[in-house]
């Protein structure tokens, strides 16, 4: 299945990494891949500390390219989402290893961080001088670092994005730094690697997948092959996600959801993505509710709000997500089968997000008007611009409203 989609997304030219390699033990492939990437230079690895232990996977995968002889700096302790402060500290290492290739293993946070590295590593200035809406500099002087992204979890698909979400709490928010160049230019997934992610990160992790899937067949800036890339994805999801939750170490279920997840960035990066993304990275950045979880808790509403802009498309994904037929028809509106579809498949994404113990609202913040009008105008991102009902802050906190 995976050649498959691979081959699809060369066919339809969309963007994403030159390389992939998806194999179960696919980590022992890496050393030969950066040595190839590195062009003869050292390459800089960062991690979290979770995965740095002397007998851990980032230990091993610094064996492999010392073997190939590929010198390594370690970079570890990437234990959160990235802020501006984190990448620049990484990017100062970055600018005195002067490395050949990036490699990053770990979650969305550490690919994020990596892509940025691989940029700050041969251009000048903060992190913050990048970010969309912040930042004084657009362009990029000279061209990022080669960047192998080596991904542990199920969930955001950073290995196929060309942006990285940094935090920036001194500005207010999340934002992204968003070129071209920032695309890895390698992806080895292997399904072995997410079997020890805890449960709560990996129903976050999945339910940020299926968020960005069902988002991008939605999204004003799909086409027609992004929005079949994303029913392959969503066909894989509804039965994968608690087979992982309930039984970490079932690979079948682990590689359908890292497929799942690759899949899924490269939706986003080709076709954008929606109102739940746009809304979770300010729930992020203000109430530091975890971006997963974020999107899973705002998933079923906001499909419902969005429905009477997207029916056609809303029932064609949510087919695909329990794994029916896709409905056709000739109209622009929906018609009565589609509705049924719809009904059927926003009441599955509701008993998923109940099996997975994610909250229904946003009761429990305990949001005062004043803190939902802040999140409505933080929540004007990237992602909200293409959603298919067009938004500002007062359809945004009016939206809210019937969450808090």
């Amino acid at each position: 299945m995976a050649s498959a989609a691979l081959a699809d997304i060369r066919r339809a030219g969309l963007k994403a990494p030159t390389r992939v390699i998806f194999a179960v033990g696919g980590l022992a492939q890496a050393g030969a891949l950066a040595r190839e990437l590195a062009g003869g230079r050292p390459a800089l690895l960062l991690t979290c500390s979770a995965l740095s232990a002397p007998t851990g996977p980032a230990a091993r995968l610094r064996a492999d390219l010392l073997r190939q002889g590929v010198p390594v700096e370690l970079f570890a302790g990437l234990d959160h989402e990235p802020t501006v402060a984190a990448v620049d500290a990484a990017a100062a290492r970055a600018r005195a290893v002067r490395p050949g290739l990036i490699v990053s293993l770990g979650g969305g946070s550490v690919m994020d961080c990596a892509k940025a590295v691989a940029a700050l590593a041969v251009n000048p200035g903060s992190a913050a001088e990048y970010l969309e809406g912040l930042g004084s500099r657009t362009t990029l002087a000279q061209p990022p670092r080669p960047h192998l992204a080596i991904p542990t979890t199920a969930g955001t698909g950073a290995e196929a994005t060309r942006n990285a979400v940094i935090a920036a709490p001194d500005r207010g928010g999340k934002k992204s730094m968003r070129f071209d160049g920032l695309l890895p230019a390698a992806a080895l997934l292997d399904p072995e690697l997410p079997r020890s992610v805890p449960r709560a990160a990996t129903a976050a992790g999945g339910l940020d997948t299926l968020t960005q899937l069902l988002e991008a067949c939605l999204s004003r800036k799909r086409t027609p092959a992004t929005s079949a890339l994303a029913w392959r994805g969503l066909r894989l999801v509804h039965a994968a996600l608690p087979v992982c939750c309930d039984r970490p170490q079932d690979l079948t279920a682990r590689s359908a959801m890292l497929l799942a997840s690759f899949l899924s960035g490269v939706c986003l990066a080709n076709a954008g993505l929606g109102m739940a993304h746009g809304i979770a990275a300010a729930l992020g950045a203000l109430h530091d509710v975890p971006h997963g979880l974020a999107c899973g808790l705002l998933l079923p509403a906001t499909l419902r709000y969005n429905r009477a802009g997207c029916a056609p498309e809303l029932a064609a994904a949510l087919a695909a997500f329990l794994n029916r037929a896709a409905p056709r028809h000739p109209e622009a509106t929906a018609a009565p089968a589609d509705d049924a579809v719809i009904e059927a498949g926003l009441a599955a994404v509701e008993a998923l997000q109940r099996r997975l113990g994610v909250p229904a609202n946003l009761r429990h913040l305990k949001l005062d008007e004043r803190a939902l009008q802040r999140l409505a105008t933080a929540s004007m991102g990237n992602s909200m611009a293409a959603n298919p009902v067009p938004m500002d802050p007062e359809r945004t906190l009016a939206f809210l409203r019937t969450l808090a």
